[in-house]
Protein backbone atom coordinates (compact mmCIF):
# COMPACT_ATOMS: atom_id res chain seq x y z
CA UNK A 1 0.00 0.00 0.00
CA UNK A 2 1.70 3.08 -1.09
CA UNK A 3 0.37 7.09 -0.98
CA UNK A 4 1.44 8.24 -4.25
CA UNK A 5 3.55 11.46 -4.04
CA UNK A 6 1.40 14.49 -4.38
CA UNK A 7 -1.88 12.92 -4.92
CA UNK A 8 -4.09 12.22 -2.19
CA UNK A 9 -4.69 8.88 -3.10
CA UNK A 10 -3.47 4.97 -2.42
CA UNK A 11 -1.94 2.32 -4.62
CA UNK A 12 -2.17 -1.43 -4.21
CA UNK A 13 -0.45 -2.77 -6.41
CA UNK A 14 -1.37 -6.22 -5.20
CA UNK A 15 -5.38 -5.29 -5.43
CA UNK A 16 -5.02 -3.60 -8.25
CA UNK A 17 -6.81 -0.95 -6.90
CA UNK A 18 -6.31 3.11 -6.07
CA UNK A 19 -8.21 4.79 -3.13
CA UNK A 20 -9.64 8.06 -3.53
CA UNK A 21 -12.02 9.77 -0.13
CA UNK A 22 -13.79 13.27 0.08
CA UNK A 23 -14.78 13.81 -3.20
CA UNK A 24 -17.30 15.77 -2.23
CA UNK A 25 -19.25 16.41 -5.27
CA UNK A 26 -21.37 19.39 -5.50
CA UNK A 27 -19.75 21.42 -2.89
CA UNK A 28 -19.06 23.98 -5.31
CA UNK A 29 -23.15 24.69 -5.36
CA UNK A 30 -22.70 25.34 -1.46
CA UNK A 31 -20.01 27.67 -1.89
CA UNK A 32 -22.26 29.92 -4.57
CA UNK A 33 -24.96 29.87 -1.89
CA UNK A 34 -22.52 31.47 0.57
CA UNK A 35 -21.62 34.12 -2.25
CA UNK A 36 -18.53 31.96 -3.85
CA UNK A 37 -19.10 31.07 -7.50
CA UNK A 38 -16.60 29.42 -9.48
CA UNK A 39 -18.70 27.43 -11.25
CA UNK A 40 -18.46 23.43 -11.67
CA UNK A 41 -14.87 21.59 -11.32
CA UNK A 42 -16.22 18.04 -11.76
CA UNK A 43 -14.32 18.05 -14.55
CA UNK A 44 -11.11 18.62 -12.62
CA UNK A 45 -11.94 15.38 -10.46
CA UNK A 46 -12.69 13.51 -13.42
CA UNK A 47 -9.58 14.09 -15.53
CA UNK A 48 -7.19 13.88 -12.02
CA UNK A 49 -8.78 10.55 -11.74
CA UNK A 50 -8.33 9.09 -15.40
CA UNK A 51 -4.53 10.80 -15.16
CA UNK A 52 -4.16 8.36 -11.96
CA UNK A 53 -5.94 5.45 -12.88
CA UNK A 54 -3.79 4.79 -17.01
CA UNK A 55 -0.69 6.05 -14.85
CA UNK A 56 -1.18 3.25 -12.42
CA UNK A 57 -2.82 0.71 -15.23
CA UNK A 58 -5.78 0.20 -12.77
CA UNK A 59 -9.00 -0.44 -13.44
CA UNK A 60 -10.49 -0.79 -9.45
CA UNK A 61 -11.14 2.28 -7.54
CA UNK A 62 -12.56 2.48 -4.00
CA UNK A 63 -13.72 5.49 -3.12
CA UNK A 64 -13.60 6.10 0.80
CA UNK A 65 -16.99 7.85 1.57
CA UNK A 66 -18.50 11.24 0.74
CA UNK A 67 -18.48 11.06 -3.04
CA UNK A 68 -21.11 13.01 -2.85
CA UNK A 69 -22.17 16.72 -1.15
CA UNK A 70 -25.22 17.63 -0.48
CA UNK A 71 -27.23 16.29 2.69
CA UNK A 72 -29.36 15.04 2.76
CA UNK A 73 -30.92 15.58 -0.91
CA UNK A 74 -28.52 16.39 -3.93
CA UNK A 75 -29.94 19.18 -6.37
CA UNK A 76 -30.52 19.08 -9.80
CA UNK A 77 -26.46 20.03 -10.61
CA UNK A 78 -25.17 17.91 -7.98
CA UNK A 79 -27.31 15.21 -9.52
CA UNK A 80 -26.06 16.04 -13.35
CA UNK A 81 -22.38 16.45 -12.10
CA UNK A 82 -22.30 13.02 -10.19
CA UNK A 83 -23.86 11.25 -13.24
CA UNK A 84 -21.29 12.85 -15.75
CA UNK A 85 -18.40 11.43 -13.18
CA UNK A 86 -19.87 8.12 -12.94
CA UNK A 87 -20.45 8.10 -17.02
CA UNK A 88 -16.75 9.29 -17.55
CA UNK A 89 -15.36 6.24 -15.65
CA UNK A 90 -16.89 3.68 -17.63
CA UNK A 91 -14.96 0.60 -18.07
CA UNK A 92 -13.30 1.22 -14.39
CA UNK A 93 -14.86 -0.96 -11.54
CA UNK A 94 -15.93 1.59 -8.94
CA UNK A 95 -16.46 0.88 -5.33
CA UNK A 96 -17.89 2.99 -2.67
CA UNK A 97 -17.71 2.72 1.19
CA UNK A 98 -20.40 5.16 2.31
CA UNK A 99 -19.56 8.10 4.08
CA UNK A 100 -21.59 10.33 6.27
CA UNK A 101 -22.48 12.64 3.09
CA UNK A 102 -23.66 9.56 1.28
CA UNK A 103 -27.27 9.85 1.91
CA UNK A 104 -29.36 8.10 -0.54
CA UNK A 105 -26.97 7.28 -2.45
CA UNK A 106 -28.13 4.44 -3.78
CA UNK A 107 -31.00 5.94 -6.05
CA UNK A 108 -28.98 8.32 -7.39
CA UNK A 109 -26.29 6.17 -8.58
CA UNK A 110 -28.27 3.12 -9.39
CA UNK A 111 -25.53 -0.15 -10.72
CA UNK A 112 -22.76 2.48 -11.85
CA UNK A 113 -20.63 1.73 -8.58
CA UNK A 114 -20.87 -1.12 -5.99
CA UNK A 115 -22.07 0.02 -2.41
CA UNK A 116 -20.20 -1.65 0.42
CA UNK A 117 -21.05 -1.86 3.65
CA UNK A 118 -20.79 1.81 5.57
CA UNK A 119 -19.11 -0.15 8.43
CA UNK A 120 -16.07 -0.66 6.44
CA UNK A 121 -14.17 -3.58 4.19
CA UNK A 122 -11.57 -5.68 4.58
CA UNK A 123 -8.91 -6.14 1.69
CA UNK A 124 -6.14 -8.56 3.02
CA UNK A 125 -4.35 -7.03 5.51
CA UNK A 126 -5.95 -3.19 5.37
CA UNK A 127 -8.97 -2.44 6.04
CA UNK A 128 -11.00 0.62 4.90
CA UNK A 129 -13.73 2.64 6.46
CA UNK A 130 -14.96 6.15 6.14
CA UNK A 131 -14.43 7.36 9.73
CA UNK A 132 -17.64 8.92 10.34
CA UNK A 133 -18.96 5.76 12.84
CA UNK A 134 -17.26 2.76 14.43
CA UNK A 135 -15.54 0.39 12.17
CA UNK A 136 -17.59 -2.77 11.59
CA UNK A 137 -15.40 -5.80 14.56
CA UNK A 138 -14.11 -7.61 11.39
CA UNK A 139 -11.81 -4.70 10.43
CA UNK A 140 -9.53 -4.71 13.72
CA UNK A 141 -8.81 -7.91 12.67
CA UNK A 142 -6.61 -6.06 9.79
CA UNK A 143 -2.93 -5.26 10.74
CA UNK A 144 -3.69 -1.65 8.99
CA UNK A 145 -6.74 0.69 9.19
CA UNK A 146 -7.37 3.32 6.38
CA UNK A 147 -9.73 6.06 7.31
CA UNK A 148 -10.31 9.63 5.97
CA UNK A 149 -13.63 11.82 6.84
CA UNK A 150 -11.57 14.28 9.23
CA UNK A 151 -9.66 16.25 6.30
CA UNK A 152 -6.59 16.42 7.78
CA UNK A 153 -4.10 19.41 6.75
CA UNK A 154 -0.94 21.16 8.53
CA UNK A 155 -0.82 24.51 9.15
CA UNK A 156 2.29 26.46 8.47
CA UNK A 157 3.34 29.99 8.79
CA UNK A 158 6.47 32.00 7.03
CA UNK A 159 8.71 33.89 8.62
CA UNK A 160 6.47 36.99 8.25
CA UNK A 161 3.73 35.35 9.74
CA UNK A 162 1.50 34.28 7.10
CA UNK A 163 -0.39 31.08 7.74
CA UNK A 164 -1.18 28.55 4.83
CA UNK A 165 -2.35 24.82 5.40
CA UNK A 166 -1.08 21.78 3.42
CA UNK A 167 -3.08 18.96 3.29
CA UNK A 168 -1.71 16.07 4.79
CA UNK A 169 -1.21 12.00 5.54
CA UNK A 170 -1.40 11.72 8.90
CA UNK A 171 0.01 7.85 10.78
CA UNK A 172 -0.62 6.87 14.14
CA UNK A 173 -0.74 3.93 16.47
CA UNK A 174 -4.48 2.55 17.46
CA UNK A 175 -5.92 3.44 20.35
CA UNK A 176 -5.37 0.06 22.00
CA UNK A 177 -7.45 0.80 25.21
CA UNK A 178 -10.51 2.07 23.58
CA UNK A 179 -10.27 0.06 20.79
CA UNK A 180 -9.89 -3.28 23.40
CA UNK A 181 -12.66 -1.98 25.93
CA UNK A 182 -14.98 -1.93 22.53
CA UNK A 183 -13.92 -4.98 20.30
CA UNK A 184 -12.11 -7.00 22.78
CA UNK A 185 -8.49 -8.31 21.21
CA UNK A 186 -7.22 -6.76 17.93
CA UNK A 187 -4.70 -6.68 15.85
CA UNK A 188 -4.40 -3.56 14.40
CA UNK A 189 -0.87 -2.25 14.22
CA UNK A 190 -1.31 1.51 12.67
CA UNK A 191 -4.00 3.87 11.45
CA UNK A 192 -3.72 6.05 8.43
CA UNK A 193 -6.08 8.91 7.83
CA UNK A 194 -6.04 10.01 3.77
CA UNK A 195 -6.21 13.89 2.81
CA UNK A 196 -9.01 14.59 1.06
CA UNK A 197 -8.97 14.14 -2.72
CA UNK A 198 -11.06 16.97 -3.68
CA UNK A 199 -9.19 20.22 -2.93
CA UNK A 200 -12.20 22.58 -2.13
CA UNK A 201 -13.20 20.76 0.66
CA UNK A 202 -11.28 22.80 3.52
CA UNK A 203 -9.72 20.61 5.64
CA UNK A 204 -9.09 20.11 10.49
CA UNK A 205 -5.52 21.52 10.75
CA UNK A 206 -4.24 18.55 13.02
CA UNK A 207 -1.35 20.46 14.33
CA UNK A 208 -4.51 23.24 15.65
CA UNK A 209 -7.38 21.31 16.02
CA UNK A 210 -6.10 17.80 16.11
CA UNK A 211 -8.60 15.20 14.32
CA UNK A 212 -12.58 14.76 14.46
CA UNK A 213 -15.22 12.44 15.60
CA UNK A 214 -14.53 8.47 16.03
CA UNK A 215 -10.86 8.97 13.86
CA UNK A 216 -9.90 11.32 16.91
CA UNK A 217 -11.05 8.53 19.19
CA UNK A 218 -9.43 5.57 17.25
CA UNK A 219 -6.15 6.81 17.20
CA UNK A 220 -3.22 7.09 20.38
CA UNK A 221 -3.05 11.16 20.10
CA UNK A 222 0.38 11.13 21.80
CA UNK A 223 1.91 10.17 18.70
CA UNK A 224 0.99 10.79 15.22
CA UNK A 225 2.83 11.40 12.39
CA UNK A 226 2.82 13.44 10.18
CA UNK A 227 3.20 13.73 5.76
CA UNK A 228 2.80 16.54 3.62
CA UNK A 229 1.40 14.93 0.01
CA UNK A 230 5.41 15.92 -1.33
CA UNK A 231 6.15 13.16 0.49
CA UNK A 232 7.67 15.48 3.67
CA UNK A 233 8.21 14.35 6.48
CA UNK A 234 6.92 17.14 8.97
CA UNK A 235 7.48 14.52 12.32
CA UNK A 236 5.91 13.81 15.31
CA UNK A 237 3.01 15.38 16.84
CA UNK A 238 0.83 15.06 19.99
CA UNK A 239 -2.62 16.40 20.56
Amino acid sequence: MNPITNEPALYLKDKDLLVIADLHIGIEYELSDRGISIGSRVRDLIERVRKLSKKLRVKRILILGDLKHAIPRSGYRERRDLSDFLRSLEGMKLYLVPGNHDGRIRKLVGDEIDILPSGGVVMGSVAFAHGHRWPDRRLMKAKTLVLAHTHPTFSLRDRFGYRFTERCWVLARPNIEILEERYGNISLERVVVMPAFNPLCGGISVNEEGLIGIVDKVVDKKDLEVFLMDGTYIGRISR
